[in-house]
């Protein structure tokens, strides 16, 4: 998997629901994205939150530790918006380009 989508990628997971980073990690391999290290998910969450991508909260359990919880901002819904848009357009540029 290239790099370059994984923010992406981590973006449309919390666009199903907002989730902490161990949850996101255990989606990322179920759809078959495999090697994706805790030590590149974080700095890559607080990058986002730092950006105003997604926003977090800390949430607590009767038993274990708490877990930071992120979340989509605005600005995360409309990074996805607009990278969705790219990629179907990327796509279709290729398609295109196979057919000529």
């Amino acid at each position: 998997m290239k790099r370059a989508l994984l923010p992406y990628l981590v973006l449309r997971q919390l666009q199903e629901e907002p989730a902490h980073g161990y949850l996101i990690l255990a989606r990322l391999e179920q759809l078959g994205v495999h090697g994706v290290k805790s030590g590149t998910l974080y700095p890559l969450l607080r990058s986002m939150e730092e950006n105003g991508e997604v926003t977090s909260h800390w949430q607590t359990a009767d038993s274990g530790p708490a877990r930071k919880v992120f979340q989509l901002s605005d600005q995360g819904i409309a990074a996805i918006e607009l990278l969705t848009e790219w990629f179907s357009d990327l796509d279709f540029t290729e398609q295109d380009e196979e057919r000529a």
